[in-house]
């Protein structure tokens, strides 16, 4: 059981879950069945699912906790000639999935969070060639993006490379990627970033985590 896993299964351990739905998806050629159930937890009631990814004779499962929207939160990436469901299993973190064999190329959990430290929440996933861009937040303020480098691995906390504090959204345009934000004076700003300034301070400034 890998670290996310084992996250999840200590987190709803002792829990007694309430059915409440299905929903069916597909991306690409891979049908994905989201079953989702209720808990309390802290006089609060929040929900979990239990998904499965089918393609042909091949089956993938797996626990998701706490996500924000399950029906939203899978994302379909093509990287030169391989195919990517990305997902977060938790609030934290995101997995992808290879669509070829239904196995996990690459998954990340913020190690931090077991010891109760807040990190970055993935609101939207999008892609730049072979470099993936969050928008998310930390506890819905400040809010930010972060890129991911699928080749090395590596991520870059996008704010150093723009003077944006409190970032709208992100948008790619060709080769470019444009921030929406406001600065500290609050005025809207509007930064352009193009795909190889991004991969130089990836290079020269990325880090093994966000």
């Amino acid at each position: 059981m890998n670290l996310t896993d084992k996250f999840i299964f200590e987190y709803l351990k002792g829990f007694k879950f309430d059915y409440v739905g299905k929903l069916f998806k597909r991306i690409f050629d891979v049908e994905i069945q989201i079953e989702i159930y209720e808990y309390s937890k802290k006089n609060s009631y929040r929900e979990t699912a239990h998904v499965t990814f089918k393609k042909d004779k091949l089956i993938y499962q797996c626990d998701l906790c706490d996500n924000h929207d399950y029906e939203n939160d899978f994302y379909q990436i093509s990287i030169e000639e391989q195919r990517f469901i990305c997902f977060r299993k938790t609030l934290y973190g995101f997995s992808l999935l290879n669509v070829d064999n239904l196995l996990v190329e690459y998954e990340y959990f913020p190690e931090h969070v077991i010891h109760g430290e807040e990190s970055f929440i993935i609101t939207d996933v999008k892609q730049l060639d072979a470099i993936l861009i969050f928008d998310g937040c930390y506890w819905a303020c400040p809010y930010g993006a972060f890129a991911f480098d699928y080749k090395t691995k590596r991520f870059l906390d996008l704010s150093r490379m723009c003077n944006v504090f409190d970032l709208d959204k992100t948008e790619v345009q060709g080769n470019n990627l444009i921030i929406f934000g406001t600065d500290e004076n609050d005025s809207e700003k509007q930064v352009v970033i193009s795909k190889q300034d991004i991969i130089k301070e990836l290079t020269e400034h990325g880090n093994k985590y966000f």
